[in-house]
């Protein structure tokens, strides 16, 4: 078997270096999506884009053919899936409607055969689906409503009948979410208050919850992540006052907690389950590609995992969805240069095949690598990051473009594809991301150290690694800009206020501009618990807020300039964009703008977002003057 996964391996990554992407091979959407197999493993649905929406084609295994289709209609795409039995699936839809081009999820889910019969709508939530039994599915249900939301319950449906059934579990607190084992026990519940306070719940002996943390009283969060095949244990995601997050096994009869998994410098990657799906085997980890470690290393399907790991040695890999026997598996592959490959396992043959690519018109060969690195900061904090040089930049220094991400806070740039990251990287630029603090991925206390440190502390770090980068040689430190959207927009804004001898040129896109109108527009600030997560992160003091507000000090900017921001942001309300404007037209500072009237916190039109980059390349090479071929 090794072999046979190794030479499929070999051949993927094989080849000579292959002409760059185009702008429009880049930002052209998926074609495929979904993957999911059915539970008797006779049965794949494919998520896959024709035209405007995404539909879900049924395929048998055995025979290759399509024997059904899920068609969502005009401008839908089919963005979750799930099997309730061998024969029966779920699925819910988005859709771009009310004048923007946002795709928003739609209440709905539609339960179907796989012939196309007994065809159901339900309007509810779907907490699980139930092991060995073919026709129930566990759904969040709101019992009663009142200003803060909803009491929430736990109903078994029948997705093929009257969509009734017995409710079997009651929330502990408002607004509450639930957790189920295999056989559709529900064993936890979990909310978070109007303080942003969380709380875990198990159900105890005599169908009684038992708070298991309560975050005011811990000062850490606790979330469930699934539960042995046996329903015997359950394992948690932990936060730690200090360091990475872990993994904990809870006995469920007792509530015994025990660490099973942890590492020194991050969180995990992601989490590893089983080649069926019914139960967590470990976690991954890693800087570069990560690779899994277990609870259990001698487990079957660890080993499995260790060989598919070797056969892909430049790739991430992971059971994505298997037969319930876990001998037809769907195999996930991705990398910092492929957005996503699945592959059919077949167990007791010891064969894979290729099922579906992505984006199969990009070549890997072609697009550039993410390298990990890292530096101390100048306060000595320890900041990772990754560095992407383009293929074609030979012996020259590139320039660099800085792209810090969105968030900020528990957000983080990781090492697998990235398109904006792709995009720079064909036409010549080096780029650099950088998880300041504030970012996720390295534990509660990295996040909390963002805390009050927009403009400050987080902005330092953002400084810090591109002097770091410049002082490695790899790139020319006379030609630099800086990019980003969201609270990245605000971070290339500041960057250009700080450092204006850092800095050739800034895009922000999407950008907060003035940290006092983040109290008064947008839909942060609509909720108690938006106001507290303001207070907590941004604080409220005006003189202070206002001293680290962009559009406060506009006439500190030199770099050329680049605005964008959907007139329709509900998040960073285009107010932002308005007093950035006004601050630069008073200041007497020329710059570029895009404004889209249709899109929202983000440009998500295709027609729009060709517009968007060509615009962004353009302006790069204006000031940068590297990009060839820029459309």
């Amino acid at each position: 078997m090794h072999k046979c996964l190794l030479w499929i391996g070999i051949v993927l990554s094989a080849g000579a270096q292959a002409a760059p992407p185009t702008l429009q091979d880049l930002v052209k959407p998926e074609q495929n999506t979904l993957v999911s197999m059915s539970p008797g493993g006779d049965y794949i649905a494919m998520g896959t884009r024709i035209d405007d929406k995404v539909m879900v084609a049924l395929v048998d295994r055995k025979t290759k053919q399509v024997v059904h289709g899920l068609d969502p209609a005009r401008r839908g795409a089919v963005s979750r899936l799930g099997w309730v039995s061998d024969r029966r699936l779920f699925a819910m839809s988005s859709r771009v409607y009310n004048g923007v081009e946002q795709a928003y999820l739609e209440p709905a889910i539609v339960a179907i055969d796989v012939d196309g019969r007994h065809r159901r709508v339900l309007y509810w939530d779907v907490i699980d689906t139930i092991r060995n039994d073919d026709e129930h599915i566990l759904v969040l249900r709101c019992g009663k409503s009142s200003e803060k939301g909803c009491w929430t319950y736990v109903q078994k449906v029948d997705t093929t009948g009257a969509l009734k059934g017995p409710r079997v579990a009651d929330a502990p607190a408002i607004n509450a979410d639930f957790m189920a084992d295999g056989d559709g026990n529900v064993r936890f519940a979990f909310a978070t208050d109007d303080d942003d306070i969380q709380k875990l719940w198990r159900m105890g002996a005599g169908e009684k919850w038992i708070l298991l943390n309560d975050e005011a009283a811990s000062g850490v969060k606790v979330l469930p992540l699934g539960f042995s095949r046996d329903g015997a244990h359950a394992f948690v995601q932990s936060e730690r006052p200090d360091g990475p997050d872990v993994i904990e096994r809870i006995d469920v009869a007792t509530g015994e907690r025990a660490v099973v998994m942890s590492d020194p410098r991050m969180d995990p990657v992601f989490i590893v389950w089983s080649a069926d799906g019914a139960q967590p085997i470990g976690a991954a980890y890693g800087f570069g590609v990560p690779r899994a470690r277990f609870w259990d290393e001698t487990d079957p399907d660890a080993k499995l995992l260790r060989m598919l790991e070797a056969a892909f040695p430049e790739d991430a890999v992971a059971f994505g969805s298997g037969s319930k026997d876990g001998q037809h598996v769907i195999v996930q592959v991705w990398s910092d240069r492929d957005p996503g490959s699945s592959y059919l396992l077949d167990r007791s043959a010891l064969k894979t095949a290729l099922v579906t690519r992505r984006k199969p018109w990009l070549d890997p060969a072609s697009l550039a690598r993410a390298q990990p690195v890292s530096f101390k900061a100048r306060d000595g904090l320890e900041i990772h990051g990754y560095l992407t040089l383009p293929l074609a930049s030979g012996d020259q220094r590139p320039p660099l473009v800085v792209l810090p991400h969105g968030g900020p806070f528990g957000i983080s740039d990781g090492w697998g594809y990235d398109e904006e990251v792709q995009i720079l990287a064909a036409y010549g630029y080096a780029v650099l991301r950088v998880n300041f603090r504030g970012s996720g991925g390295f534990g509660r206390s990295f996040i909390e150290a963002g805390y009050r440190q927009w403009g400050r502390k987080m902005q330092d770090d953002v400084t810090d690694a591109t002097r770091w980068v410049i002082g490695q040689g790899k790139v020319d430190g006379s030609r630099v800009c800086i990019w980003g959207s969201s609270y990245g927009g605000y971070a290339a804004l500041m960057g250009a206020i700080e450092e204006p001898a850092l800095y050739r040129c800034v895009i922000a896109t999407a950008a907060v501009s003035d940290l006092n109108l983040m109290w008064k527009w947008g839909d942060v600030q609509r909720s108690r618990q938006g106001r507290g997560y303001l207070d907590r992160t941004v604080g409220d003091d005006k003189a202070e807020l206002l001293r680290y507000s962009p559009a406060r000090r506009a006439g500190e900017i030199k770099a050329s300039l680049l605005l964008v921001h959907g007139v329709r942001d509900t998040r960073v309300s285009y107010e932002h964009a308005k007093a950035m404007q006004a601050a630069l037209d008073e200041a007497g500072k020329k710059y570029a703008g895009y404004f889209p009237r249709n899109e929202t916190h983000g440009i998500y039109g295709d027609e729009n977002r060709e517009e968007y980059y060509g615009r962004v390349l353009r302006f790069l090479d204006a000031y940068l003057g590297e990009a060839k071929g820029v459309p």
